[in-house]
């Protein structure tokens, strides 16, 4: 499904990443960790196109998507970003499950049900009348992911969704990761928490200072190299 050959980012003349390789199949949950400054955000951003399309920067390498070049701004790409707040700004909330689903063109009886499947997915079907700033911020990135589902990217890219979440509510977001990975969605989770990953049965990419210093399963946390960077070997219950 995504293929990533020797990406290189360059913003404002210094390089943020440098040589990440990695691929991903259809169906998979990559969880991307590492240090604050490693890169992470900036992956997920060359990914879905946001640099260079809409902040500046200089991106080398490959980026391959279903079989071919990834297109700048992909829609079968989704993102939620770190802050919901960002991300949420219509007045209701089955208004913003539509938001994306307009935008696509859809109108009438399947805009409606597509955007209300979509919140249902993520518990919200009983707020779809409410003004989404009386949600929650779990309930808000609730609504955030509920939004681009809708939509049906193929791939979601989703960068630190527990940040600004207490314990409990980045529980209840990797609940509903888990679900979407158990059903066959492909998901990318740039993640600060390894314990929150271990529920997806991810595979990891780690990141220190723009590197890639290790990709795989569960083994990379026996890496010296990821010890010594800082990053947790994840508890799994």
């Amino acid at each position: 499904m995504l293929r990533v050959d020797g990406l290189s980012v360059s913003v404002k003349g210094r390089k943020i990443l440098d040589g990440v390789t990695f691929r991903m199949g259809k169906g998979e949950a990559l969880g991307v960790v590492g240090t604050m400054g490693s890169g992470k955000t900036s992956l997920i951003y060359s990914i879905k196109g946001i640099i260079p399309s809409l902040k500046p920067g200089k991106v080398g390498g490959e980026i391959r998507f279903m079989g071919g070049p990834r297109a700048p701004m992909d829609r079968r790409i989704g993102v939620v970003f770190q802050n919901p707040n960002d991300q949420v700004f219509c007045s209701s909330v089955l208004e913003e499950a539509s938001f994306g689903l307009k935008n696509m063109g859809l109108r009438g009886d399947a805009l409606d049900g597509r955007a209300r499947m979509a919140l249902k997915r993520v518990g919200l079907e009983k707020r779809a009348n409410d003004d989404p700033f009386e949600l929650s911020q779990g309930q808000r990135q609730k609504l955030a992911i509920a939004s681009v589902l809708a939509m049906g990217p193929d791939l979601i890219l989703l960068d630190e969704p527990t940040s600004s979440l207490d314990h409990r509510a980045g529980l209840e977001i990797y609940d509903i990761l888990r679900g979407l990975s158990l059903e066959g969605k492909s998901l990318m989770v740039v993640e600060h928490n390894t314990d929150y990953l271990a529920r997806l049965g991810s595979k990891y990419l780690v990141l220190n200072d723009g590197r890639q210093i290790a990709y795989g399963g569960s083994e990379v946390f026996k890496n010296r190299e990821v010890s010594e960077c800082g990053v947790r070997v994840p508890c799994v219950r």
